[in-house]
């Protein structure tokens, strides 16, 4: 089996499945190896070296979240591997992508989220902590090869910005649509819970929009998260802050760089209907 996992992590998986016939690496932006281990009629899913956050949220947060109807996969172990791993519940079926946006069900869990205790959170080790400076920007107009009048709009962005990361409640950090999984009874279960942490519900709400909405996609899925939603202009400002933060981390050659370097023109624009 040609994967690149731990012998200590393939111990761990041989406790749920037997032994593992078959590894898939699963895709993914974050740089993390993630694998699904298939043995004889069973399934785990493993992730490391996995951040010391989404360690804590996942063995120590996660029983609290799902007694608020916040589900997330069932952990099986944390090893400790060249860092630490998650061995987690396989969850084969996607959220499907007609699903993908204002869907009820999903926006009901990153509501009882939002309202989960802060406490916890910003105790997190290592938590996420979401920004918008000038570096971030900077960084960003030398990835997408932006001109000073860009960048300038970028930065009048950024000044409107700090109120999307005050610690109103917790927030995954990244509900995108494919970090969502349906569970056997087809609820929404939420995956990949490294950037949990304290911020306003529009950061989620912009990263659960797929691609660069319109106002009328996010006039909906502020419609459909209820009271207390927040402004559909701070989701797309906070939609072009995830592109901004997206493009400043990406590394030449990654993934990551050529997801945003296919995203420029539409970019840029996308972005001249924001206001600033």
């Amino acid at each position: 089996m040609d994967v690149d996992v731990p012998e200590a992590v393939l111990a761990a998986a041989r406790a749920v499945v037997g032994e593992p016939r078959r590894g898939e690496t699963l895709g993914g932006l974050s740089g993390r190896r993630v694998v699904a281990l298939h043995g004889d009629g069973a399934t785990v899913v493993v992730k490391g070296p996995a951040p010391a956050a989404e360690v804590a949220v996942m063995r120590d947060l996660a029983p609290g979240l799902a007694r608020l109807g916040v589900r997330t996969p069932r952990l099986h172990a944390v090893v400790e591997a060249e860092g630490p791993w998650l061995v987690m519940e396989h969850l084969p079926d996607p959220l499907p992508q007609e699903r993908w946006g204002a869907d009820p069900e999903v926006l009901a869990v990153l509501r009882r989220l939002h309202a989960a205790p802060v406490e916890p959170v910003l105790a997190l080790p290592g938590r996420y902590r979401p920004r918008w400076d000038r570096d971030l920007t900077d960084a960003a107009t030398r990835a997408l090869a932006l001109d000073g009048a860009t960048s300038d709009r970028l930065d009048r962005l950024a000044s409107r910005s700090a109120a999307l990361f005050e610690p109103r409640g917790v927030v995954s950090g990244d509900p995108n649509p494919r970090n969502w999984r349906l569970a056997p009874d087809g609820a929404p279960v939420l995956l990949d819970l490294e950037r949990v942490t304290v911020a306003s519900p529009a950061v989620d709400l912009a990263i659960l929009l797929p691609g660069l909405p319109d106002r009328r996609a996010a006039e909906a899925v502020v419609a459909g998260y209820g009271a207390a939603a927040p402004r559909v202009e701070d989701v797309l400002l906070a939609k072009a802050w995830t592109v901004v933060e997206l493009a400043a981390a990406a590394e030449t050659g990654s993934d990551a760089h050529e997801v945003v370097t296919t995203f420029r023109e539409p970019f840029l624009t996308w972005l001249a209907a924001v206001p600033a």
